[in-house]
């Protein structure tokens, strides 16, 4: 039992330490965070979908900002990527959005598949092509920054900038504080999956689990 004890707590105190880890980036990169340099395009990561099958809130205002970053000639490309399971993609709603701000089709990409962050990196590259190999802006909420840095750095992109629409999005306090805990779940939970998919990959001499692990 002594033993169990001791991975309890320890087990508890790595957790306390994310969540510390993730609320204070969190804040730090919607506040005190230098803006990224200039790339060659601007990502903005999809978020949850209301019961209706619309973006909600926060993922509007990723939009937002991604515009902003676009407009100030940070990149000249945006691309959305985010599936809505059931309902219309969320990166196409996201386009369509960015499109009533004032961005042209031609400007834009999207993909509308990927039911996580680890599929937004892996399922964007093919479409963004070359420019997946140059520096590329993310534009999510603060709290899911940094995670958001380490899954597309895991799937090849080299030169990756972060931009902050939020620091926790756009919900009431509550349902702020169960987001940074659920992102402190995530960052283990992603681990866990990349583990897995890469041991397979190593086993079986290049072929990995079916994508669907990553979701």
């Amino acid at each position: 039992m002594t033993a169990l004890r001791r991975l309890a707590t320890a087990c508890l105190l790595l957790l306390a330490a994310t969540l510390a880890g993730v609320a204070a980036s969190a804040v730090w990169f919607a506040r005190a965070a230098p803006p990224p340099a200039p790339g060659a395009v601007i990502v903005v990561l999809g978020g949850a979908v209301e019961d209706g099958g619309r973006i909600d809130a926060s993922t509007r205002a990723r939009v937002a900002a991604g515009v902003a970053l676009w407009q100030d000639g940070l990149a000249p490309r945006l691309h959305f990527t985010g599936a809505a399971p059931g309902r219309r993609g969320a990166g196409t709603q996201m386009r369509d959005l960015a499109e009533s701000l004032g961005v042209p089709a031609a400007a834009m990409s999207v993909e509308d598949r990927s039911r996580s962050t680890l599929q937004n990196a892996l399922f964007s590259r093919p479409l963004l092509g070359p420019l997946a190999g140059e520096q590329v802006i993310l534009v999510t909420d603060g709290f899911h920054l940094a995670r958001a840095w380490a899954s597309f750095r895991w799937a090849g992109y080299p030169q990756v900038g972060l931009a902050a629409a939020s620091a926790f999005g756009q919900p009431p306090l509550p349902e702020q504080a169960w987001r940074t805990c659920r992102e402190t779940l995530a960052w283990w939970f992603n681990l866990a999956r990349v583990a897995a998919w890469e041991a397979a990959r190593a086993v079986s001499g290049g072929d990995a689990l079916p994508i669907g692990v990553l979701r």
